[in-house]
């Protein structure tokens, strides 16, 4: 048992496969997004390389620079807005709800000019 177990000594085979089991856990958790960082600095790195190589790089082809993905620049060049406020909506129409400029099949006028709903029997 170590020394900062809290645990008797009679669990110590248990403490051992419980810590096991959690880096097991830490590794299926975490393991996925650092092989996908190591990949994206790979590429990177790769391609920015391969940009330098006379006759066949992107240099040599007119190519523009390799670049890392900018977060407040999009792909079209305009800068990004962060902001809390919320942004106009255009009036869409809605789904549900009384539309009185649509005619309803379930809906008839009646003399008062009221909308009465057809009784289904």
């Amino acid at each position: 048992m170590g020394l900062l177990s809290i645990l008797p000594e009679s669990f110590s085979a248990l403490e051992t496969w419980i810590t096991r089991l959690f880096l097991l856990l830490g590794i299926i958790c975490i393991g996925p997004w650092a092989a996908l960082l190591v990949y994206d600095v790979i590429l990177y790195t790769g391609r920015s390389v391969t940009h330098e190589i006379p006759l066949i790089g992107g240099r040599a082809r007119g190519k523009a620079r390799p670049r890392a993905p900018s977060l407040t620049e999009r792909p079209s060049g305009h800068r990004r807005r962060f902001s809390l406020a919320r942004r106009p909506q255009p009036n869409a129409e809605s789904t549900g709800g009384d539309r009185s400029d649509k005619s309803d099949p379930r809906l008839r006028n009646t003399k008062d000019g009221l909308k009465e709903e057809i009784a289904s029997s």
